[in-house]
């Protein structure tokens, strides 16, 4: 099959929205390592979000980094981000958050 001919996997909002709630959501302090695997997988989530905003659907997915950044700011209050991961989590969805802006802002 030609690659151009290749599907790119669809991305549902809103499953993706449960992504959202469930890794960006700890029941608990997190300590060093505790706060480096939560990055990492919330991380998964924050490029799913951007690949939303690739596919075109910018307007869906700017709700989602904007919700994922208020889960992170309660996590943070109570982790040990020492290694600064979780910060660069809120970076990134930062970052997101403005790059969804400026596409949903752009004229298609």
């Amino acid at each position: 099959m030609s690659p151009s001919l290749r599907r790119r996997a669809v991305i549902d909002p809103a499953a993706l929205a449960g992504a959202v709630e469930t890794a960006f959501s700890a029941d608990a302090e997190l300590d060093y390592w505790g706060a480096i695997r939560y990055a990492e997988a919330a991380g998964r989530v924050v490029e799913a979000i951007a690949a939303l905003v690739r596919q075109g659907e910018a307007a869906q997915a700017a709700p989602l980094f904007e919700r994922a950044a208020e889960l992170l700011a309660i996590v943070q209050e109570k982790a040990d981000d020492t290694a600064g991961c979780l910060e660069d989590l809120q970076r990134r969805l930062r970052d997101g958050l403005d790059e969804a802006r400026a596409f949903g802002d752009s004229p298609a």
